[in-house]
């Protein structure tokens, strides 16, 4: 039996870094004694005023019907508008940071001049800046359960029109839908699918973004009397024992060889960058493999940062440091090459110091919804000498490049699309979840990875080998159109992200 519900005005929990990862606490086991078995369409009493009021708020986001976006960027809605986010400012500092971490060759992110003669107004900003997902999702209210597994994040942004340096971007939830996907017979997980759908606004009302954010939240409540006592250790849904997951950690740590720095080498020579010269929509084949691109290894994973959409934190690629045979680079004993100097390698992002990047943080959740909020900011800060996890959308940003050295300078990137933590990595790991009815596959788009899927999750010392195939192509509302699967595989053969993407051509037959 499949409950559906719509989730309403966003209640400012801390979600981004949950749903990015679930946290390497223990391996599936069988403790369902402890826990109060749950059917589909009944609410235990703990759960009915939290649940209540999550769906009161849906009603709410349907009954606003769509957005007054005058009145969205004058400031004239009402305070109680349901569904209405932060305002970000996509300042020339952070768009900086942003651009060159993840592409600091690209002409259309460094040189406005440039992007104008290409018609655009400004230098770019990087692609989902803004797309902020903490700012639209909204999780299963925190005080209705006391553990919680994620898994099967989902996410999609598509890019209307360019966002440039200095623009202000309204966020906007426009429908959130819940599934309850319990059985008929009982759990003791709740199974919850999640998907928020969203737009974002410029300064001239323009929609910049619309953005889906997907995942698959199964959450367990005590059977009265079976909660453990409290201890010395993090606190309560706070702390680490709120979490279930698998051992991501676990994966064996791979040593760089230079055998590997050989590989890595080649494939960054090899890498091709099509840039002025236009890519033309009638010189792409369905089944056309682009240049792989190479970025990491990765030694510190982005942290969820207020608002950015992008993070911050995080290393950029010593692609041109390596090739270039810089003598000052400083080998670990992982074999990772690094500078000297960490800013270097890790450059600070503007506004981080003693406080979160330009634009306000969410404020904070209301009294009756503090116990069991979700704050994991730290969740994905990386000790120095120890591996951490890496949050979902830092392949994206990689792919992002990867799709940029493909599609040239007069191509522009639609949609990206991108998912971790599947049914088929979570039953490897013990944990048998049902898949999420609304999220989007990846890899049976091509041919010869037939049975593969993502068989970890992407962890600091991992390379970013990004690989695509072309899948299709067409004419949308007669405008050319190419459709890319795309994957990140470790330097050691582990799928760690996948994804796709929607490109637009241009063609020879199209003015």
């Amino acid at each position: 039996m499949v409950n559906n519900y719509r989730i309403g005005k966003p209640s400012r929990l801390s979600l981004l870094a949950v749903l990015a990862s679930c946290c390497a606490i223990a391996f599936a086991q069988d403790d369902s004694g402890d826990y109060l078995t749950v059917y589909p369409n009944s609410l235990t009493d703990r759960e009915r005023p939290f649940v209540e009021r999550y769906l009161a708020e849906n009603r709410a986001i349907a009954e606003r019907g769509p957005i007054d976006v005058q009145a969205l960027i004058d400031g004239s809605l009402p305070e109680d508008t349901p569904g209405v986010g932060p305002v970000i400012e996509a300042t020339p500092e952070m768009v900086a940071y942003q651009n060159g971490k993840y592409d600091p060759d690209n002409r259309l992110y460094t040189d406005a001049d440039y992007a104008r003669d290409l018609g655009y107004e400004d230098l770019l900003a990087y692609p989902t800046f803004g797309a902020h997902d903490d700012s639209f999702m909204v999780p299963f209210p925190g005080p209705a359960r006391d553990k919680l597994l994620v898994s099967q994040l989902n996410h999609s942004v598509t890019m209307h029109r360019p966002i440039y340096p200095g623009d202000r971007l309204f966020l906007v939830a426009d429908e959130r839908t819940v599934t309850d996907l319990t059985p008929a017979e009982g759990d003791t997980y709740r199974r919850i699918a999640i998907s928020t759908k969203g737009s974002v606004y410029n300064q001239r009302g323009e929609k910049v973004n619309d953005v889906v954010f997907q995942v698959l939240e199964s959450v367990r409540q005590y059977r009265e009397g079976m909660a453990p006592e409290p201890t010395d250790g993090p606190p309560g849904p706070g702390g680490m024992a709120f979490w279930i997951g698998p051992d991501w950690m676990s994966r064996p740590q791979h040593i760089y060889t230079d055998e590997d720095w050989e590989r890595i080498a080649t494939l960054w020579r090899n890498e091709h960058r099509q840039g002025a010269e236009p890519l033309y929509w009638e010189d792409v084949n369905i089944g056309d493999r682009p240049t792989v691109t190479v970025d990491g290894p990765v030694i510190e994973s982005v942290s969820p940062r207020a608002l950015v959409g992008l993070g911050a934190g995080g290393n950029r690629t010593l692609r041109a440091e390596i090739l270039a045979g810089d003598g000052s680079l400083v080998r670990r004993e992982d074999g990772i090459y690094t500078t000297e100097d960490r800013e270097d390698h890790v450059p600070e992002a503007p506004g981080m110091a003693g406080g979160p990047p330009p634009g306000a943080p969410p404020p904070p959740p209301p009294p009756e919804l503090e116990q069991g909020r979700i704050d994991t900011t730290e969740l994905h800060e990386t000790v120095p000498d120890e591996r951490g996890i890496l949050i979902n959308y830092m392949a994206r940003d990689y792919a992002v490049r990867h799709v940029n050295n493909w599609m040239g300078d007069h191509g522009w990137l639609q949609n990206i699309r991108w998912g971790i933590m599947p049914v088929e990595l979570m039953a490897d790991a013990g944990y048998d979840v049902p898949r999420h009815p609304t999220a989007a596959s990846f890899l049976d788009k091509v041919p010869d990875m037939e049975g593969r899927y993502i068989n970890a999750h992407g962890l600091t010392t991992d390379l970013a080998i990004i690989n695509s195939y072309v899948y299709d192509k067409y004419y949308r509302n007669g405008e050319p159109m190419v459709e890319l699967a795309l994957w990140a595989e470790s330097i050691d053969g582990y799928i760690w992200w996948a994804g796709g993407a929607t490109v637009r051509l241009p063609s020879r037959g199209v003015n």
